[in-house]
């Protein structure tokens, strides 16, 4: 047999061993497949969450008829939206010590429309606060229960705003409790805080008190004449 012969013999033979050894590969091309499909669903569903909270990106679920509280005049040149927390100390000073001037400067002279927005934040008497007052709302007492809640606020899920004590502020304003009771045992609000907090976070609202005067954002319990000089910008742009 001559030399290129065998080296030919040879070459067959590995060919042969080749072809019957196992692939080690193989086995492993599903899971390739899966980890990287698992991967495009991780990066898609990011970029939905990325551009669902950015700026004005959000569309809250709100239940169907639903309308946040207003003071003032619907139609008014400048609409100033707040959002608060009824244990937030910061949102308690603005309330009692900038709001009451701003009401009577702006507000009941028809100048501003009062939006209030619920964007709780510190727990669980936050969100029964907050729903005890959209209750005391649909006895037309909103506001009065609002203004309740913020003069005696208390520590921190420290009880201030136990059921008992929401109860205790309704009978206060001569609510029909048996329908205020009703109205907290009942899921209706929780859509409401849920899509009010998606909302708050997708404008860039970060902590309470948070503001908008037509769509600038103010941040913390600013002193009224912040407020005020915003405001007559906006009354000067339109001509007021």
């Amino acid at each position: 047999m001559s030399k290129r012969h065998r080296q030919s013999v040879k070459a067959s033979k590995r060919k042969r061993q080749e072809a019957r050894r196992p692939k080690r590969s193989a086995p492993y091309l599903p899971y390739v497949i899966v980890v990287l499909v698992a991967g495009a669903l991780v990066a898609a569903l990011f970029v939905v969450s990325l551009g669902s909270n950015g700026p004005g990106g959000v569309e809250a679920a709100y239940p169907p008829g639903y309308t946040a509280p207003v003071q003032g005049d619907p139609d008014a040149p400048v609409e100033f939206v707040m959002w608060g927390d009824f244990q937030c100390t910061f949102c308690k000073r603005f309330e009692t010590e900038t709001l009451p001037r701003l009401r009577a400067e702006y507000v009941d002279t028809g100048k501003v429309k009062f939006v209030w927005r619920n964007f709780a934040n510190y727990g669980q008497e936050s969100e029964d606060a907050a729903v005890a007052a959209y209750c005391a709302g649909e006895q037309d007492k909103f506001w009065e229960y609002h203004d309740t809640l913020y003069q005696n606020q208390g520590g921190y899920n420290s009880g201030a705003f136990s059921p008992s004590r929401l109860i205790q502020f309704a009978e206060t304003l001569s609510l029909d409790i048996t329908l205020f009771q009703s109205c907290l045992a009942r899921p209706k609000y929780d859509a409401v805080l849920s899509a009010d907090y998606s909302a708050g976070r997708g404008q860039g609202v970060q902590g309470t008190p948070g503001f908008f005067l037509n769509g600038q954002y103010v941040a913390g319990a600013q002193p009224f004449e912040t407020f005020a000089g915003i405001i007559e910008g906006e009354l000067a742009a339109a001509g007021q």
